[in-house]
């Protein structure tokens, strides 16, 4: 990996913050309503962290995400064609963009 390099967690990141920017929260909002939801750990960090794909998610709390947000699993994954273009990447744990 390039010594400036940024690391690549997860996919879900840029939808995410679609979603939390269209439905008006701020990441502490956000992280407000996931606490309450189960998901005691996370704070404003842990959200920007995940917007900004340098933090991993586990798959139950992709489903807690899900839930608070009031949507499907596959409205917070990428279409799968961008996923395909970046899969090694993220298999890699690199990025080549901040998509």
């Amino acid at each position: 990996m390039a010594p400036n390099a940024k690391r690549f967690r997860n996919c879900i990141g840029p939808r995410l913050r679609e979603l939390r920017v269209s439905r008006k929260h701020t990441q502490e909002q956000l992280a407000a309503h996931l606490q309450l939801a189960g998901l005691h750990t996370w704070d404003r960090v842990a959200v920007a962290k995940v917007e900004s794909r340098i933090r991993s998610v586990y798959d139950y709390e992709l489903a807690v995400l899900c839930e608070v947000l009031g949507v499907d699993v596959a409205k917070l994954l990428p279409p799968l064609q961008g996923f395909r273009d970046e899969l090694e990447d993220l298999m890699r744990g690199e990025r080549t963009s901040d998509a």
